[in-house]
């Protein structure tokens, strides 16, 4: 992590947010996630205070006493199991602090089936993060919440024919759902019950194979959520670019072993929205910039429109187009 006013204020906090328990409430933790964004797009020292404070007051709860010491070859055991949550952060961290974060996230996604619709995509998210920060606790956290919170959706699409693009595989899976009110008050319980779903595994689609996938799903999941602003559409594409930045630390080999799973859990995400109508992107001509949306995001103590906003000022900087800074805008107004 950088030595700078900023980032010494970050890594201060995200030391504290260890105190704050996996959920909140009504949500989860997005405190340090939000942290991380408020930093990058320019938050003073006194503004991730002042956003760590408000968070801490209105939302966390304190994280539960660690009554257990989970050993570096016991870990897999605990996959699934919420109360293990402090005690496989412990563990992890301690690992990452002998052997360097990328052979520790390299091993726990190797050998247990990769899970990015866990925590409604956040487990995967906080683990993106961590690893922008150089934040060996968040890493842990990241992994900790993948293991104890495990929501695989286990299907396997290989025998279905193959998706030209993402987004006609996505459109294929909400049609074959046409008409179904997935029954849930959170992203994750809608998850849960489309992949309990027998329509939706022979719905869903290979992935597309003569593309750059994860390119191919960016352009997506913009594309969907600027077409209509769901909640769940939002995490599709935070979901996306936080994919990009952890299997940035894996091999190749890994990363074409976790992929589809990946496109299997936003396939799954889409699914709970619906078929979005046809619509051609009609974006208007924008009188604020790059600087004024961020600005106006940092001023936000809505975590949502913060890590959003960061993202799609992320991923226009990798492949710009003007969705990223309409859907910014519109979030952010």
């Amino acid at each position: 992590m950088r030595k700078d006013p900023v980032h010494l204020k970050l890594s201060e906090l995200l030391d504290a947010n260890a105190h704050f328990d996996l959920a909140a409430r009504g949500t989860t933790n997005h405190c340090p996630m939000a942290l991380v964004a408020l930093a990058e797009m320019g938050a003073s020292p006194v503004r991730l205070q002042a956003f760590f404070d408000m968070w801490e007051r209105e939302y966390a709860l304190s994280a539960p006493p660690i009554d257990a010491v989970i050993a570096r070859h016991e870990w897999a055991r605990h996959l699934g199991e919420r109360a293990a949550f402090g005690a496989l952060r412990l563990c992890f961290q301690d690992w990452i602090a002998d052997a360097g974060p990328d052979p520790v996230i390299t091993t726990v996604l190797q050998e247990v089936p990769f899970a990015p619709a866990t925590q409604a995509f956040h487990s995967l998210i906080r683990l993106a993060y961590g690893i922008e920060a150089g934040h060996a606790g968040e890493i842990a956290a990241g992994l900790a919440s993948l293991i104890s919170s495990h929501l695989p959706i286990d299907v396997s699409p290989e025998e279905n024919r193959t998706a030209r693009r993402a987004d006609a595989g996505f459109d294929h899976v909400a049609q074959a759902l046409s008409g179904t009110a997935f029954e849930g008050t959170s992203i994750t319980s809608r998850l849960r019950a489309v992949g309990a779903d027998p329509r939706f595994g022979n719905a869903v689609l290979a992935p597309p194979a003569d593309v750059a996938l994860l390119d191919d799903l960016a352009r997506a999941t913009i594309g969907a959520y600027w077409r209509k602003p769901d909640f769940t559409l939002l995490h599709t594409v935070t979901a996306t670019r936080a994919a990009r930045i952890v299997f940035a630390q894996l091999p190749d080999e890994l990363v074409k072993q976790l992929l589809p799973g990946l496109w299997i859990a936003l396939c799954a995400a889409y699914a709970t929205v619906g078929r979005l109508a046809d619509a051609e992107a009609n974006i208007p001509d924008l009188a604020i910039d790059w600087n004024d949306v961020c600005g106006m995001a940092v001023a936000s103590d809505d975590d949502h429109v913060i890590k959003m906003t960061y993202t799609c000022f992320c991923e226009h900087r990798r492949d710009p187009s003007p969705l990223y800074l309409a859907s910014a805008a519109r979030l952010v107004s």
